[in-house]
């Protein structure tokens, strides 16, 4: 095959994948209204390919329509860690202590609370053989836990082993005592559990071992050959010559250019499916949380995220999904997250070897295509320690030490201060509002802002979006204690009947009593086969106003669901979600089901 045709073969690859969203972004995508059925749209990738626009990053910009406030009021939590110069917990201090500001003006604190988690066990209940529950401790105590999470998809597949390795070597010789660690891997296909909460050693050690390297989503295309020859504005390039000296078409020149701009955008779909998953992972993550109380440490090692994010108003550049990115940083802020990026690519520099493909235009400006290498590894720094600072974390850069890293997150959770103030009602702008808080002259780790947006004010905006994200997803979430009871099979003809129940303790779900005791929950499940096929779903939807009655019973006796399936003899798994709308609260549940 010809050096033409197999260019324009590429070209005809890159333009049918283009034309579709990602298959790793279809896990999250964009939050969509509520009862709309329309899918997010796929973002214009053909623009953002040109070097012109890459040099000039856009950032999206915030929905300008004012908040309209509830009757009820706002409250925004802030854990704070206060430690001395050399490290040390600081005690005893009251409210009049903190300062605290939002957008640069001062904010009454409403409560200050010390706290000192314990690491005591989660482990579900026992139960019988056909009851599932997603239930964890049976008390409320905040609990010091460390997720630590693999990157698997931003990470190059050398830097994913030594980063496993520093792993074992730290959990091996240096586990923090009285602390609870979680182990994930961000992969591909989703989120991965390795190990849950345990201060085991060697069952993290073997979770470890048993992990394997992957090539990441970026390694699938040559990144040097949809390098611009320039992201410098300042520098004036060279014409493109598409022609030779006969003035005829240099077919070779036009395959080069056709390629370069064909894997251009390419390499972008692929890292904005990145991105995309990692923010549905980290949404998960905080999910799968949600249930137990107080701050938790996300250490992240990874390679770098793909995007730039601007210091001031927090938001992305244009290409990633912004809803789904400003829905996961809301997740992580109501889940209590702290983020702790480790780059684990060590100390990087911007240089190349003779194994890349540079072209011949590329070669000519050697000193512009090293500055553009440079400015994008400084980007990626950027945006690990803005995502620290978003959430109240430190990002480590330009360092081997992830021992350290983890060592630093776990012992930020041994105590802090959790503070509270009331959103200002008078301000009715949406987008990111910067939080400072200073105690004397003590060091300080606390989240530097938080979004407030239409979903913040009224839950129910990403009430679909989340559903879907639930029912796709492999963990169980807790924010909402369930329990699913299968009662046994009964024959009925060529297929079988399953009935199952969902029963929720008292007083899970929020009943607003300032408004006729409304209460609003979404209800969905969802059976497959072995082999992943839609086998039955229904959701259902109780937006109520309780009378006297139902109310008592809510309190007393809690919500329950139950419905009856009818499937051929196989082997399913179900999975049910519940959504409190007025919290935007969602616990789920997964069970086996064998039907005989």
């Amino acid at each position: 095959m010809s050096r033409t045709v197999r260019c324009i073969c590429f070209v005809l690859v890159v333009l049918i994948l283009a034309s579709a969203p990602p298959a790793i972004a279809q896990r999250g995508g964009s939050p969509t209204p509520r009862g709309s059925t329309a899918q997010p749209p796929v973002p214009d990738y053909s623009r953002l390919a040109d070097p012109t626009e890459q040099a000039n990053l856009r950032f999206q910009a915030y929905d300008k329509s004012p908040l309209d406030f509830s009757t009820r009021a706002i409250y925004v939590l802030v854990p704070v860690v206060v430690t001395d110069k050399d490290g040390n917990h600081v005690s005893g201090l009251k409210k009049e202590d903190f300062h605290l500001q939002e957008n640069g003006k001062d904010q009454k604190v409403a409560s200050v609370e010390e706290i000192k988690p314990t690491a005591a066990p989660i482990s579900r209940p026992k139960t019988s053989s056909n009851e599932i529950t997603n239930q964890g401790a049976g008390d409320a105590a905040p609990r010091r836990l460390v997720i630590i999470a693999l990157d698997m998809v931003n990470t190059p597949i050398l830097d994913q082993t030594r980063a496993r390795q520093a792993m074992i070597s730290y959990l091996s010789n240096n586990l923090e005592p009285d602390c609870l660690y979680q182990l994930v891997a961000i992969e591909n296909n989703g989120l991965r559990i390795l190990h849950d909460y345990t201060e085991d050693t060697t069952a993290l050690v073997s979770a470890l071992k048993t992990l394997r390297s992957r090539f990441s989503t970026t390694n699938a295309v040559d990144n040097d050959s949809f390098r611009p020859i320039t992201t410098d504005p300042g520098v004036t390039t060279a014409p493109l010559i598409l022609s030779n000296a006969n003035g005829d078409i240099d077919i070779s020149a036009l395959a080069d250019y056709l390629t370069a701009r064909a894997e251009q955008a390419y390499g972008l779909m692929r890292t904005v499916a990145a991105a995309e998953s990692t923010l549905v992972s980290f949404q998960e993550i905080a999910e799968r949380a949600s249930g137990i109380p107080g701050r938790k440490s996300l250490v992240w090692l990874t390679g770098s995220f793909p995007f730039s994010i601007d210091p001031g108003t927090a938001s992305v550049n244009e290409g990633l999904s912004f809803a789904t990115y400003q829905h996961t940083m809301q997740t992580l802020e109501n889940q209590l997250i702290s983020v702790y990026p480790v780059d684990v690519r060590g100390l990087v520099v911007a240089q190349y070897s003779a194994s890349e493909h540079v072209s011949a235009n590329q070669l000519l400006q050697r000193n512009n295509l090293i500055k553009d290498q440079s400015n994008r590894l400084l980007d990626t720094v950027d945006t690990m320690r803005a995502f620290a600072d978003m959430t109240g974390g430190h990002a480590y850069v330009n360092t081997n030490d992830t021992g350290g890293a983890i060592r630093d997150a776990a012992r930020d959770g041994a105590a802090y201060y959790m503070l509270s103030y009331a959103v200002d009602k008078s301000d009715r702008r949406q987008g990111w509002r910067k939080i400072t808080v200073k105690v004397g002259n003590y060091q300080i780790r606390a989240r530097h802002g938080y979004f407030l947006t239409q979903t913040t004010v009224n839950p129910l905006n990403t009430a679909k979006y989340d559903m879907d994200n639930a029912l796709k997803s492999p963990l169980d979430y807790t924010g909402l204690p369930l329990r699913i009871v299968l009662n046994p099979v009964a024959p009925d003809g060529d297929k079988r009947k399953v009935t199952f129940a969902m029963m929720m303790p008292p007083k899970s779900t929020k009943i607003d009593s300032d408004d006729k005791n409304h209460m609003h929950v979404d209800i969905a499940y969802a059976v497959w086969t072995a082999t992943g096929q839609d086998a039955a779903h229904k959701g259902t939807s109780y937006n109520l106003k309780l009378n006297p009655t139902q109310l008592q019973q809510v309190d007393t006796v809690g919500l329950s669901y139950g419905d009856t399936l009818e499937l051929a003899p196989g082997s399913y798994k179900i999975r049910l979600v519940v959504r409190d709308n007025l919290t935007g609260q969602i616990g789920s549940v997964s069970a086996p089901l064998d039907v005989k």
